[in-house]
């Protein structure tokens, strides 16, 4: 529980941040017109042509959720109302914590990548990542997350997001996180911006493993036994084995072979 606190507050950090960046369209005049006029079935009737997905719509000015649609209750359990009824707050229950953080940090970094571009090429930037998405009845589906603005301001901050979710656990059944950016606004030269990066991550994962342990973590995914890890860190080998079995009990793994497994899928090492 200790764990889960620390995260929370991870969490709510993280937020802050990205309602900051993510709000900058919040309470301009003109956004109310724009709101009545847009047509999401424009966007909608692309993605029928090459992928089964399910979607909403976020109000990013407000941090809502106003729509949500496509076979969304046969993937997940959750029914549309509940979708847009929760709204952000289900991303609690659909996200594994670290996930969460994740996502709001990559999020926060696409902003402030999407308003140092000039206005006109903001409609053609979007952010993709990956995720294990946690159904209702506790089964996870490996998605591929795009979250694309499709209604701005005058001043071309976003209004709303379209968030479109493809199952790809049969694509990648080894479920490596990924986190994105997609910049189109030059047709000839797309860019592909990776916005993870563990290091962003590192006080997430050593609320879990101590740096002691970690040290031997990392020297454990290098292959290397009790006895060598204990000769590079100047340390004796019980201390090593009690590293091990802590690491064991903190990452609820049978074996380091699943540890290793998990912190490269997780992004530890």
């Amino acid at each position: 529980m200790k764990l889960d606190n620390f995260l929370f507050r991870k969490i709510s950090q993280s937020f802050q941040e990205f309602s900051l960046y993510s709000q900058k369209s919040l309470g301009k005049a003109e956004a109310l017109q724009r709101k009545k006029e847009f047509d999401l079935n424009n966007y909608l009737r692309v993605f029928h042509a090459f992928d089964t997905y399910f979607y909403s719509l976020a109000d990013i000015s407000t941090l809502t959720v106003i729509d949500a649609g496509g076979p969304i209750e046969q993937f997940t359990g959750y029914t549309k109302e509940e979708v847009i009824k929760r709204g952000y707050t289900l991303m609690l229950s659909i996200h594994h914590l670290k996930d969460t953080i994740r996502a709001t940090r990559g999020g926060t970094k696409y902003f402030k990548y999407l308003y140092a571009q000039e206005p006109e090429k903001r409609p053609y930037i979007k952010v993709n990542r990956t995720l294990d998405l946690i159904c209702k009845d506790g089964r996870k589906l490996f998605v591929l997350a795009q979250s694309i603005p499709v209604l701005f301001n005058e001043h071309m901050e976003p209004i709303y997001m379209l968030n479109i979710y493809s199952d790809i656990s049969d694509l990648q059944p080894s479920r490596q996180y990924s986190h994105y950016i997609i910049d189109s606004s030059d047709p000839e030269h797309p860019k592909k911006i990776s916005l993870f990066d563990k290091n962003d991550y590192s006080d997430c994962f050593q609320s879990a493993v101590s740096k002691s342990e970690m040290r031997v973590l990392e020297l454990i995914a290098k292959g290397m036994d009790s006895k060598l890890i204990a000769d590079q860190l100047f340390i004796s080998e019980h201390t090593v084995r009690t590293h091990r079995k802590n690491i064991l009990r903190k990452m609820e793994c049978s074996n380091m072979t699943e540890v290793v497994k998990k912190a490269l899928l997780e992004g530890w090492l």
